[in-house]
């Protein structure tokens, strides 16, 4: 059973269709990202996926149970949507105190297990209002996090933030996945947020462009570029050598590989004893922003549909 599953979502804000037709599911124990530009739908996404925002058309079930139904999942799911809620007047342990009964946390994870988790033990003590942007985004996290959900959705958790918040903010990302935390982080900074993710959904125009684990929406990250004098002739050898031919890259007129378990420089070689000239064999730039870049090419040709009916 998945985490979070969305099936034929659609929203509409008067003639506006913000959300259209999206389905994707969310395995448990992944990090997930849901990414696109800003306006493509991904925080009326989750809004509707987590049961926040009534859909038009389509349904969302959250650990099993209908998205609307939020009582069922109660203290079982955090969120951290992209600003901050902080009461004034409370000091940080206070917060995530406060924040953990309202959320219905009860039992699991301690006030100041959260705090030392996201690197605030230090300022328990301090006034909310005191905090950093980086330190306030990290006390929003702590505060998802006391109870120890089962899902925890981040809503543009890089908004706003230095290098270092950056950095930080990932770090704690990476830690709660390698402790299994099933993870969904919605981000328009694909460059940045790509190396903590196992799976993702990007959405352009409020639809689904791609969806998948990141191996099947970008492959081998060394995956090469090839541009010889005899496409067919080298793909047949590169497969010979457990090697993979993943598209034609009409652009560049190169073929984008997979070298396999042999490498490139052996790659390189064999075509080239081969007889086939290599004129080029360089990293294809494999990757979410590559694909990103691809799939807005896709739409400006007219392949993928805007939103407004």
């Amino acid at each position: 059973m998945p985490a979070l599953h969305v099936d034929r979502l659609s929203r509409r804000f008067g003639r506006f269709r913000a959300v259209d037709d999206v389905s994707f599911e969310v395995t448990r124990g992944s990090v997930h990202g849901l990414l696109g530009p800003n306006g493509s739908g991904k925080t009326t996404t989750l809004a509707c996926a987590l049961g926040l925002l009534r859909p038009h058309a389509g349904r969302a079930s959250v650990l099993g149970e209908p998205a609307h139904r939020l009582h069922r999942t109660r203290g079982r799911v955090g969120v951290v949507f992209d600003t901050p809620i902080l009461v004034r007047g409370l000091r940080v342990r206070s917060q995530v105190a406060y924040a953990a009964r309202l959320y219905g946390h009860r039992g699991g994870r301690s006030v100041d297990e959260a705090l030392e988790l996201v690197g605030l033990a230090d300022l328990a003590r301090r006034p909310v209002t005191a905090l950093s942007l980086g330190q306030q985004k990290r006390l929003a996290l702590a505060s998802a996090l006391a109870g120890d959900p089962e899902l925890l959705v981040l809503d543009e958790p890089l908004s706003g933030l230095d290098p270092l918040g950056v950095r930080g903010l990932l770090a704690c990302v990476r830690e709660l996945a390698a402790r299994g935390l099933t993870i969904v982080l919605s981000s328009h900074r694909l460059h940045e947020i790509e190396p903590v993710l196992t799976h993702a959904t990007i959405l352009i125009g409020g639809r689904v462009a791609r969806s998948g684990s990141l191996s099947e929406l970008v492959g081998d990250p060394s995956r090469q570029a090839l541009v010889g004098d005899d496409p067919a002739r080298a793909q047949v050898l590169i497969e010979s050598l457990g090697g993979r031919v993943t598209a034609l890259d009409g652009r560049a007129e190169a073929l984008l590989v997979e070298p396999g378990p042999r490498g490139v420089s052996a790659l390189n070689r064999a075509l080239v004893e081969a007889g086939i000239e290599v004129r080029e064999l360089r990293p294809a730039g494999a990757g979410l922003p590559a694909l990103f870049e691809s799939l807005l090419d896709e739409r400006a040709q007219g392949a993928l549909p805007f939103t407004l009916s």
